[in-house]
């Protein structure tokens, strides 16, 4: 019973670090992406032009 326990702990701590890296990439690629203006500025416009 204690090593499903155990288990079951650590696939959740494994899940948590995953998401936290994944959210972490997406917020490092958002700051990338404003360091070209022209590509804030075109995704902008495009989304503009949706509505």
């Amino acid at each position: 019973m204690q090593n499903s326990n155990s288990n079951n702990t650590l696939r959740k701590r494994v899940i948590q670090l995953l998401l936290g890296a994944l959210g972490a990439s997406v917020l490092a690629l958002a700051f990338v992406a404003y360091l070209r203006p022209s590509f804030v500025v075109d995704l902008a416009n495009r989304i503009v032009l949706c509505f």
